[in-house]
This record gives C-alpha cells, structure tokens and sequence, in this order.
C-alpha cells in the first residue's frame, strides 16, 4: 500500500471551525483525482480502525465531528419543525409516474394519500383525482392498447385498472400479496405484474382473473418485455431473471463488481438495491440500481460517507444491456442519493435520473435545496466502462468537493468551478443537465399551477453540459422526488411526495394534493446525513438491502431489517453494543455517516416512524398442512426454536452464543421469508441453508434430527410470519 502525503488543514478553521492534520486524496494508493476526499475511506498502513478515533501505528482517521457535516456549512439537511404522524407515511418506493402513449398526459399515483392523479401537461390542469382504499397504497402503473391504464397496488394485493375520459376505476384484479412492477405485452395483450413473494402473474388486458401464475425467486421488482421473453428483476440483489415463453427461467445476470480510482480511491463495489428498471426504445433495458462497498467499512465518525460525492459507501449507478447480454461496468453517479426512480426519453437517447434523499440538503434551515436532486445525460455517458465517477455535468451532476472547491473525479473530469453553488442556482451558473434548486415558488390550491425558475445553460468552462445543448429538459422540483418521465417532447417532469406536485421543465407546477404528509421521522429517515449516504441507502424501504458488509475489526455483518419495528429490542446491532435508540442515532447517523447532531424529538419522531412501518404482506401457504406442522415443531420444547424466537415479534431481545462463533442479538423472525440471506454474516443463502453447517449446528435448536421432510415443514412455517 502506497502512503499518501499529509496536508495539514489549519487554514480550514475559519470555515469549519476545527484544526488539524489530515491526509489528502485517496487512501489506497495515494492517487486521488482533482477531488479526491481529504478523509481517507480506511486508515493508512499500520492498522485496521476499529472504533471512535483510533487508528493502527501509522494510520489516518476521520476525526468526530461535532454535528457532524453541518460544522462544515456543506448542505446538511433541514428538518424543521417536528411533525409526527398518527398513520405514519410509507417507504419511498419510487416510479409511480407515467406519460401516456399520447404524449401529454401523466397518470401519476400517490401511495402516500392512496389516490392517484391524472394531468392534462399541455393545458396544465388536472383532469381527475382518484381516491383508492386507505392502505392500497399504489405503485407501478401502465398503459394497454385500448387506453386502459392498470395500476399495482403494492398493500391492497390488486391491480385496478382505470380509464378515460372519466378516470374511474373500472375494475381491480387481486393477484398476490405484494404486486410490484408491471409491464404490458401488447403481442399477448397481456398485463405481466412482478410480486415480492416470488409469482410472476399474468392477466388479460381486457380484464378477468389471472391466466397464468408462476413462482420465481422471491423478491421481484421490475418486468421488461423483451420479444418473447420477460426480464424481470429482484430488487435487493439487482439480479434480472430472464423468462422464455413456456415460464421458464433461462438465465440470472447480476450487474458486475465495479472499481476505479475516481470512486473512493478504487475500492470494490458490488450492485444492490434496483430501484427502477425500463424498458428502452428500440430495444434493451435500463436499471438503475445501488453499489455498495466490498472491502473493509470503516467503524468510524466518517466511515459511511465523504466529503467527496464519489466517496461513500454507497454509489448510484445505471446499468444499460439488452435481453440475454452479459451486463458491463458502469461509472459511479456521484451524490445521487437513493435514486429511486429512472426515465428514458423518447429517442431512447437521453437518460433522467432523481436523487429523493437530496431534497432536504440545504446550506441554512430554509434554503433551497443546494444538491442536485435531478440529472439527465445521454445514455452512452452514464453507461461509459472506461468512465469511473465523474462531477463533471456530463458523466454526473456537478458538485463540489468542500476542500478542493472543484468538481470530483479523476484527472480529465472536467471539475466545476462553481461547484455546490451552482447547484443550488448560485455562484458559477448551472448546467443544463442538473435542477437549479432555488427559487421554489409557494404552493397554491390543488389542481392550481404555479411557475419557478428553470435551470438555465452554463459556461463551457462552468461545467460540461453533456452530449449536445439540452437547455430547457429539466424541471425545478419544489419537494422530494419520488418519480420521473419523460413527456412526447422529451422533457422532464418530476412528481413530488412532499408538498404532492408534478414539475414541469417549463417551469410549471401542478398541485396534485394539498393534504400535508409531512413527517420528520419520515424525512429524516430518507435524507441524505450530509455524506452522500442516508438510512433509506441501506435499509431500502424500510426494511434492508440483502447486503452482507465487511466491518472493521467485526468482520462480515448481515444489514438488519427495520420492517417489524425495533422499539422493545434493544440493545442493537448484531453485538448488542448500541444500548438505546438515541446511543444508535449519536454514534450511526450522527458520526458514521456525518449527519446534524438531533434534538431529542427528532430522535423520538425517527424511531416512531420505523415502529409504526407495516410487514410486508405474505402470501397465503401453498400448504397449509406443512405450515401446521411446523407451527408444531416450532413450539416443541425439544427443539428448541421458541426458547429464544417467542413474543409478538419472535425475539426475546438477547444476546446468545448459538455456535455461530460469537455471541450476538436474536432477530426478530417477522418476515423473515423477505429478507434473505440468514444469519449474521450472511452465510445461508435460503432458510433451508439456515439448518446446514454454518447454522450453528444443534447449539441453535435442537434439529438434527429432523429430517428433510420436517425442515420443509419449519421452512414453511417460517414463511409465513
């Protein structure tokens, strides 16, 4: 390992009020482009850091810093006043915008206030709001031949379809417990609806009961019609599954590891997360999915994020391929966090990606939005192997690193002088590629439109303006965005959750509600802490990313879900070591990943909103015999598995020594079917693994012997709770 030379930052006392020495670029080989990140992602030779500000002989540390980013002025979020819900909002899924086959109409639905809207883009009014049942909580939507639009409803277990000029619904279909995405066929004229329990469910456009069923892996996303065949994807492990005609799964592709110099100083990166995947014109598909980090994370103030946009533990990218093609490597987009949501315009050229965990970064409580919360390029640009990550306007949006007052990226990037400023509508122009960010106008009634400033061209030597002169494609959101399309002009329109608007690129707001769902655990939740990196990264709608990480001085440690609630199990994290909730708050939000010290509403109203996040529906048991006999074996004392697995959320809070090399908590097994692979580190791929070797053996229940026949029995009870 190469060793960096030191910069001793005195100087930056002034801006950020502390002194000190730290080492510059990066920290694997001493290499950093134009913005490589002045706090090392791992300690320099001599040791692993294992906790606080501690290093092995020779080693850098991140310092801990007091409130974390916001000491340093660089766009921390904003909470305001704390609001909390009774009915608390849902996770931020993405994608619940579509522009109809006429070009100028957009069905967008609202899984917050479960209703969907219907926009005239041309007249700029609202043609119908549709009130679902509380709960149904709508996602995907599509469009058929004939005009209907169908409609997912990812907790009312349907799919309703609607159509115009009246917008009511006309019918709605249950089809399994948690319908995900969709896609029509218009060879078969066939709605194809993706669940996260594993079917694959096809119904006539035209209405009626499904006609055909299949069970695929669980944890599908997204469905890509491709000729004859489907390609559908899995949203945590960002695997696409590509089905022949007769049902068959005839290949698995997962996007390919990913490293460069640009992007915290090489490190690994393996694909997680597929927020959103599209079909592209004339053939292929796009997905835009999460990176997280392979090598070692450090356990440190600091560790999880960076100054440096391309410097987090976890990355955005866009994977480009057509059906059956072997995926390539894809450059970082730098600070786009949670990128829930992707569009493609209408030449199949250009590419629009949101970043909902940047809306509330602002450089002073009540400013503007001062990070980018959408982008678009051409589509070869995000897609460029030999790119790594670049803030340049072209390969992704500009920003600043705070220490070098440029934009990121390895030598030849392009960097920005003006840098966050711009984007935020000050100082250095903005680029025609990336949202202004300022000037959000007032909100008026629903239904009512408003205009804000759009983003207007930069100077060629501001910052690239990315594959030709697109002045006038974006929007300028005036909340956080959940969604994004492209309309029959290729210009981009974004949908807000909160206030509920849709924003058009010429400057136009519509208000699709005025019903408030401001919530601070919410909002605090999905935000981005400051270091490119918010708790929505990599516990992805509530509940987790499937990931299994490499924590310094720990070892490998599996992402524990939030979906049953976690009031009532503390301490926390696999060892225990996090006694309460606010110890989690301080030493994760604040320090790891460089958040804004919380007042201690804040803090309660965040731990509200992660109690009060409902399971994920299960489907009903196949069969439901083996599940009584599991239930059976479950509770038999000579087994064992209720011992410690007992109470409403099948914990009893401990910490246990099960023969898994170390003593760590009892999870919860509430949806315990959603969130493979088992156990601390990851090592049963399925619930049948679980009772294999890495296990724990008879030390974790008594079940050798069982048989095959009576593990299958476990296994199904399990799935069901």
């Amino acid at each position: 390992m190469k060793t960096n030379s030191a910069l001793c930052l005195s100087l930056l006392a002034g801006l950020t009020g502390l002194n000190g020495c730290f080492h510059q670029g990066s920290s694997i080989d001493g290499t950093g482009g134009s913005g490589g990140d002045p706090f090392p992602p791992t300690s320099g030779d001599g040791g692993s850091i294992c906790s606080g500000n501690t290093a092995g002989a020779g080693g850098a540390v991140s310092p801990g810093f007091p409130g974390g980013m916001a000491a340093f002025g660089f766009a921390p979020p904003q909470y305001g006043s704390t609001i909390t819900r009774e009915v608390s909002p849902p996770p931020i899924s993405g994608g619940t915008l579509l522009v109809l086959h006429d070009g100028h109409t957009a069905f967008a639905a609202d899984p917050d206030r479960d209703r969907f809207s219907v926009v005239d883009l041309m007249a700029r009014t609202m043609k119908a709001s549709v009130a679902l049942n509380p709960g149904d909580e709508p996602g995907r939507a599509v469009e058929d031949a004939s005009g209907r639009v169908h409609l997912a409803l990812r907790r009312g277990g349907a799919v309703v379809t609607v159509q115009g000029p009246t917008w009511a619904v006309t019918d709605r279909q249950p089809v399994c417990a948690a319908p995900r995405g969709l896609a029509y066929d218009a060879k078969q004229d066939r709605i194809h609806v993706a669940c996260a329990g594993g079917e694959l469910v096809s119904l006539a456009a035209a209405g009626g009961p499904p006609v055909r069923t299949l069970k695929l892996d669980s944890d599908l996303r997204d469905v890509v019609v491709s000729g004859d065949q489907l390609l559908v994807t899995r949203f945590r492990s960002a695997q696409v599954l590509t089905v022949d005609a007769s049902g068959t799964v005839t290949q698995r592709l997962t996007p390919p590891k990913f490293a460069s110099e640009e992007a915290r100083g090489g490190q690994t990166f393996s694909a997680a997360v597929a927020w959103r995947t599209v079909a592209v014109p004339g053939g292929g598909y796009a997905m835009v999915h999460q990176r997280g980090l392979v090598d070692e994370v450090p356990a440190q103030n600091g560790g999880y994020g960076s100054f440096d946009p391309c410097g987090a533990i976890v990355q955005t990218a866009v994977m480009v391929a057509t059906a059956g093609a072997m995926p390539k490597s894809v450059p970082a987009i730098p600070g786009m966090v949670l990128p829930v949501d992707i569009a493609i315009s209408p030449d199949g050229k250009r590419v629009a990606v949101i970043a909902a965990g940047n809306a509330t970064n602002a450089s002073s409580p009540g400013g503007a939005p001062a990070l980018p919360r959408v982008f678009a390029a051409d589509i070869t640009d995000v897609s460029d192997p030999t790119v790594g990550c670049r803030s340049d306007g072209t390969h992704g949006p500009c920003q600043q690193n705070i220490f070098n007052g440029a934009g990121t990226g390895g030598a030849g990037s392009g960097g920005a002088t003006g840098g966050a400023m711009a984007a935020s509508g000050g100082a250095g122009g903005e680029t025609s590629n990336v949202d202004a960010g300022a000037g959000a106008p007032s909100i008026p009634a629903m239904g009512a439109t408003s205009t804000s400033p759009v983003p207007a061209p930069s100077p060629p030597d501001v910052c690239q303006t990315g594959g030709g002169n697109h002045v006038g494609e974006l929007p300028n959101p005036i909340g956080q965005p959940i969604a994004v399309a492209y309309d029959a002009d290729g210009k981009v329109l974004v949908q807000t959750r909160e206030p509920a608007t849709l924003s058009l690129a010429s400057g136009a707001v519509i208000v699709l509600s005025n019903d408030s769902r401001e919530d601070t655990g919410h909002t605090i939740f999905h935000s981005n802490a400051g270091a490119s990196i918010a708790c929505a990264s990599c516990h992805a709608e509530g509940a987790e990313d499937g990931r299994t990480w490499d924590f310094a001085c720990e070892g490998a440690r599996r992402t524990q879900s939030l979906s049953s609630g976690i009031s009532g199990t503390e301490p926390f994290h696999w060892n225990g070591d996090m006694k309460t909730f606010p110890v989690l708050m301080e030493n994760v939000f604040v320090g790891r990943m460089s958040g804004p010290e919380l007042a201690p509403e804040q803090v309660t109203a965040a731990l509200h909103w992660i109690d009060h996040q409902p399971l994920v529906p299960v489907a009903a048991p196949a069969d439901p015999a083996a599940v009584a006999r599991g239930r059976l074996l479950f509770n038999d004392k000579s087994v064992g598995c209720a011992s410690c697995h007992n109470g409403d959320k099948f914990t009893n809070n401990m910490t246990a020594d099960v023969g898994t090399d170390g003593t760590f908590q009892v999870p919860s097994l509430l949806n315990v079917a959603a969130r493979a692979p088992y156990m601390h580190d990851g090592c049963a791929p399925t619930l049948t693994d679980r009772f294999g070797p890495c296990g724990g053996g008879d030390h974790h229940g008594l079940t050798s012997p069982l048989g095959a026949a009576q593990i299958a029995d476990l296994v199904a009870y399990l799935q069901t709770l």
